[in-house]
């Protein structure tokens, strides 16, 4: 009976002994599982430098010359001599109505007709027109009328 009872406690070592090594040494590997969900996009990485700029292309040809709008000009000194005048005929002071009358060649000028920009050199100025004249008034910041130097643009925006 000593025999079989070494020999259970031989069988019963060595099974101990099969568990021991069955947890601390891992077997061989079993097969790959499915593939699971594709989990939410990490966050995105930081802006790279910008490369630098391309030398740039030549210029291309010159567009078709618009239509020549300034149809009379110029600048007039407060003792009414007229500078860089274009298609001016005459500037007159009338000191009764103290205002400028300018006479623009070959121009039936009415200032509802063409769009005209006046500037006074020291003060504000308004324009009108009566009897094909361009009509000019340059007031102080107080309102009151004078004779003061302007300068004068008058555009015909149906030229062409």
């Amino acid at each position: 009976m000593k025999g079989s009872l070494v020999l259970a406690v031989v069988a019963i070592v060595l099974a101990i002994a099969a568990v021991v090594l069955a947890v601390v040494l891992p077997g061989a590997p079993g097969p790959v599982g499915p593939e699971g969900p594709q989990g939410p996009a990490g966050p995105a990485g930081a802006t790279g430098p910008a490369g630098a700029t391309g030398p740039a292309g030549p210029a291309g040809p010159a567009g078709p010359a618009g239509p020549n709008m300034v149809v009379a000009m110029g600048t007039v000194s407060s003792t009414g001599s007229i500078g860089e005048e274009f298609n001016v005929t005459s500037v007159t002071w009338n000191s009764g109505l103290q205002r400028w009358e300018i006479t623009l060649d070959d121009i039936d000028y009415h200032y509802l007709d063409y769009v005209t920009v006046v500037s006074g050199v020291n003060g504000y100025a308004t324009q009108s027109s009566v009897s094909d004249k361009l009509l000019v008034k340059i007031f102080a910041a107080n309102g009151t009328a004078i004779k003061e130097g302007f300068s004068f643009i008058v555009f015909d925006v149906d030229a062409s």
